[in-house]
């Protein structure tokens, strides 16, 4: 049986107050108050501009934070070398005296074996017959050794001012990409 015309209106009536009631999703033609607009360009170019300005800051940070280590870098090097230096003067101090000392021995011992042996050769047993290691070849030794562990030093310092360096980069990165 079909609807009379006025029977259609109010039902139409109905469902539209309804409409209004209920809500928001039911209705998807309806525009809502509550979603966003979208910003303006003007309101975009400050906002990028304002994202600018954050990632120069941190980069300026950055930057002088890395200026910082290099510094300390440089500091720190130069106590190592003079730890280094000073660790070597001790060194050849002691060598010195070390030597002073042998020297002292065989000189009493020389004299021990005159007096106690007036033979044919009386420095036969002497420690000049015995044979002392190259003492120049030890000290080249152990500068070599010191080069060695200074570089060594030198090339982890480096590995780990590179790996910082590389952590900086990849926030510089992923800061301008977003």
């Amino acid at each position: 049986m079909p609807k009379s015309p006025k029977a259609r209106k109010e039902s139409s009536k109905r469902e539209r107050e309804e409409g209004r009631m209920s809500e928001e999703g039911l209705n998807p033609f309806r525009k809502s108050s509550r979603t966003e607009r979208s910003p303006s360009r003007g309101e975009e170019r400050n906002q990028s501009k304002e994202i600018e300005q954050k990632i120069e800051t941190v980069l300026r940070e950055i930057n002088e934070d890395m200026a910082g280590i290099v510094e300390e870098s440089k500091v720190r090097r130069k106590e190592l070398a003079a730890a280094r230096e000073k660790e070597g003067e001790q060194e050849r101090e002691d060598m010195l005296k070390s030597s002073e000392v042998r020297k002292e021995s065989s000189k009493r011992e020389r004299e021990e074996g005159r007096t106690s042996k007036e033979g044919k050769y009386p420095l036969r047993n002497s420690s000049r017959t015995r044979k002392s290691p190259n003492r120049n070849g030890e000290e080249e030794n152990q500068s070599k050794e010191m080069k060695t562990t200074m570089i060594r030093e030198m090339r982890e310092e480096i590995k780990t001012l590179r790996k910082e360096l590389a952590a900086v980069r990849e926030e510089n990165g992923e800061l301008r990409k977003n």
